[in-house]
């Protein structure tokens, strides 16, 4: 049993194609190269569509601002300072209150996704991988 499995093995050595590794090598190159422009449209559209979500967020962020009374808060600080002094933690505290702390986060969300995909787009850019 064990000499036919010998002889088997002998007979069935695998002998690759003629410039098999460059054939592979060059197949992994253009896979690289496609996944590297696939990558900068996904950043790109991101970027494109977190700078259009934008506009209309900080529009939002202004109009929370006004209704929650925070530009009379800090007027107050620039009209009766003395009062302020005397009260300056409650004032804080009143002032902290109302922010509109939903809209603040999702704008500032908005342009953290904004710089990250303009770093990675530029990243891929920059690395040169793209042949156009």
């Amino acid at each position: 049993m064990q000499e036919k499995l010998i002889k088997l093995f002998t007979k069935a050595k695998y002998e690759p194609e003629v410039n098999f590794e460059e054939k592979a090598w060059r197949a992994v190159v253009v896979h690289d190269k496609h996944m590297a422009l696939f990558q900068l449209w996904i950043f790109f559209f991101i970027g494109i569509f977190s700078l259009a979500g934008l506009v209309p967020m900080v529009k939002i962020l202004f109009s929370d601002f006004a209704k929650s009374g925070f530009y009379e808060y800090i007027s107050l600080a620039f009209s009766d300072s003395g009062l302020i002094m005397s009260n300056l933690k409650e004032y804080v505290f009143s002032l902290v209150e109302s922010l509109p702390m939903v809209s603040i986060i999702l704008s500032f969300s908005l342009i953290f996704v904004f710089f990250m995909s303009l770093r990675y787009t530029t990243k891929q850019i920059i690395r040169n991988q793209l042949s156009f």
